[in-house]
C-alpha cells in the first residue's frame, strides 16, 4: 500500500498526480491498523477522506482509546464512519484543520462534550452533518469554532435516556439547517459502558431532546422533520425562503423496563406554534393566514 501511494503521488516533471478519494475501513481495536492509517492519509494527501472504524461488538469502552487524525493540508472533505459505541470520535488535528470545508459524523458513536466538535476551530468550514450519533450530554455548535458554517444536518440524533440533553446553534453565517429523524434510533440509559450494547428490540420511534435552540441571523432554509424535543426555540432566523416542520404524536421511546408514555396530539399542536412563532420574523408575508395545517393519520400517529 505504502509503494503504491508513493508512486501514484510521485512528481514526475513537474505534473502532481493527486488522489481525489481515499476509503480506508480498519478496525479501531487493532494498534498496528490504526497506526498506519496516519501513514497513508500523509502519502495520499486526498481532497476527500473517508475513514471508516468497525470496532467488533462488546469491546469495553476503556479498550477503544482515544486517537488522534492528522489531515494533510489538500484535505478539504472528511467522513468519519464510527460503528460502534466504544470508537471515540479522534482528534482531528494537522495542516487539513484550515483548510476543512466539509465534515460528516456518521455512526454509532458518543459525542462526549471534551470531543473535537467544541474545542477544535475549523475556520473553512462551511457544511456539517451529524448522523445516528448519540448525545450523553448536551453539545453547542457555533461560531467560535466554525466561523464559517453554513449548511447544518442533523439526521437520527438521539440521546441517552437518562439524560435531559439539547442542542444550541450559534451561527451567524448558517443559511440551512436540516433536522429529521426518519429511522429509529438506539437511546441508551445511561453513561455506563455496558448499556451502550443495547439490543435491536430497543431501538425507539422517537429522537428526544430536551431542548433545540437556533439563533442564525441569516438562516433562510428551516427544516424540521424531528418527532419530539421539549422545546424548540428559534430565537433569530433571516429571510426564510424554505420552510417544512412536521411533528408525530404518539409512543415516546423507552426502554423494557420503563413505562409506556405518548405524546398528544395536543402537545404538538403547543411545539408546533412556538417553532413558527421564532420563524414569523423571517416569513413572508408575515401572517398567520398564510400558514397551512395537514393532519394524517398513520399507524397510530398524527403527522402535521
Amino acid at each position: 500500500m505504502e509503494r503504491t501511494l508513493r508512486r501514484r503521488c510521485h512528481d514526475d516533471g513537474g505534473l502532481h498526480d493527486t488522489i481525489e478519494t481515499l476509503h480506508i475501513g480498519y478496525r479501531k481495536d487493532v494498534p498496528f491498523e490504526r497506526r498506519y492509517v496516519n501513514e497513508f492519509v500523509a502519502l495520499a494527501n486526498a481532497s476527500r477522506l473517508e475513514l471508516h472504524v468497525q470496532c467488533k461488538r462488546g469491546l469495553p469502552d476503556e479498550d477503544a482509546g482515544e486517537w488522534s487524525l492528522e489531515l494533510p493540508p489538500a484535505t478539504t472533505e472528511l467522513e468519519l464512519g464510527l460503528y460502534w459505541y466504544a470508537v471515540r470520535p479522534p482528534r482531528v488535528r494537522g495542516p487539513g484543520v484550515t483548510s476543512l470545508r466539509w465534515l460528516a459524523l456518521d455512526g454509532l458513536t458518543v459525542l462526549r462534550t471534551d470531543d473535537f466538535l467544541s474545542t477544535v476551530v475549523f475556520p473553512s468550514l462551511e457544511e456539517l452533518h451529524i448522523v445516528d450519533c448519540t448525545l450523553p450530554a448536551s453539545i453547542d455548535i457555533t461560531s467560535d469554532t466554525m466561523p464559517r458554517l453554513k449548511r447544518l444536518r442533523i439526521t437520527d440524533v438521539t440521546v441517552m435516556s437518562a439524560t435531559k440533553a439539547g442542542i444550541t446553534v450559534l451561527a451567524d453565517e448558517l443559511t440551512e439547517i436540516r433536522v429529521s429523524c426518519r429511522c429509529p434510533t438506539e437511546p441508551m440509559s445511561s453513561s455506563s459502558p455496558a448499556t451502550y450494547h443495547l439490543l435491536p428490540r430497543f431501538r425507539a420511534l422517537f429522537t428526544r431532546y430536551s431542548c433545540f435552540r437556533v439563533c442564525a441571523p441569516k438562516l433562510s432554509v428551516f427544516e424540521w422533520r424531528c418527532c419530539f424535543a421539549d422545546e424548540v426555540c428559534v430565537e433569530s432566523v433571516g429571510r426564510l425562503t424554505d420552510v417544512a416542520v412536521e411533528l408525530a404524536a404518539g409512543r415516546l421511546p423507552r426502554l423494557s423496563d420503563e413505562e409506556s408514555k405518548s405524546l398528544s396530539v395536543e402537545d404538538c399542536d403547543k411545539l408546533m406554534k412556538g417553532i413558527l412563532r421564532g420563524l414569523m420574523p423571517g416569513l413572508q408575508p408575515r401572517s398567520w393566514s398564510s400558514i397551512q395545517r395537514k393532519c394524517i393519520k398513520r399507524d397510530e400517529r398524527w403527522l402535521s
